[in-house]
């Protein structure tokens, strides 16, 4: 059994907790932040340690870490945590949820996160320190780079590019053979089918109020 450091202490960790507190593989022994926040701990039972005191507390021999920061700042504070952590020797742990069916044959990048019911086809490549949530799809032969968020029940097709940075939210799709820019934003049930820029938005219109009721809806339609 592995003894591991949650990197943040907030809701995302909180949500790894409940999967690793689950499996048998790890044992978490605690959380590490930017010392500023070590009291805004919200996981309940286990201590949040700031990392300026890490390596007098803990050996990097001794346990590795896994990444449960979320996607502030278009995930740069993940980014900067993944490199902090590793100048000071820690090994970043790839965490693959059991429930994740996994067939590409590439190594996956350090540090990744992969959840429950995601499915990672043949020939994908995975960049370091990306978060892979519950029911996503990578295609076969796309590649999604370093330090990305790719949300639930989004679909990235085959041989797509997804580059550095990027967020991608939930049920977004990204049509086959598709660049989506670094630094890009995609928002929730997008379908993007053009390249897209660096560090640009897309966002799906939002469903829009009927005019009549849901009473006579179910009624007359």
């Amino acid at each position: 059994m592995k003894k591991v450091l949650l990197a943040g202490n907030s809701i995302t960790a909180d949500i790894l907790y409940s999967y690793l507190k689950d499996d048998t593989r790890y044992e978490v022994i605690g959380t590490t932040v930017d010392d500023d926040y070590i009291n805004f701990n919200c996981i309940n039972g286990i201590n949040s340690f700031g990392i300026s005191q890490l390596t007098s507390l803990f050996s990097p021999n001794d346990l590795t870490i896994i990444m449960a920061m979320g996607y502030d700042n278009l995930n740069r504070e993940r980014e900067s945590m993944f490199f902090r952590l590793k100048e000071l020797g820690y090994t970043i742990e790839t965490y693959i949820h059991p429930d994740a069916r996994i067939y590409s044959k590439k190594q996956l990048g350090e540090g990744c996160v992969i959840l429950s019911n995601t499915v990672i086809e043949p020939h994908v490549l995975l960049g370091e320190n990306s978060m892979i949530w519950c029911n996503v799809t990578l295609a076969h032969h796309c590649q999604v780079a370093e330090h990305c968020w790719i949300a639930s029940g989004a679909v990235i097709s085959g041989q797509a590019n997804i580059l550095r940075n990027s967020f991608v939210g939930v049920n977004a799709t990204i049509v086959n053979k598709i660049t989506v820019g670094e630094l890009n934003i995609i928002g929730a049930a997008a379908m993007i089918s053009k390249d897209t820029k660096p560090n640009t938005v897309h966002l799906s219109r939002s469903a829009e109020e009927f005019r009549y009721s849901s009473d006579n809806y179910v009624k007359f339609f």
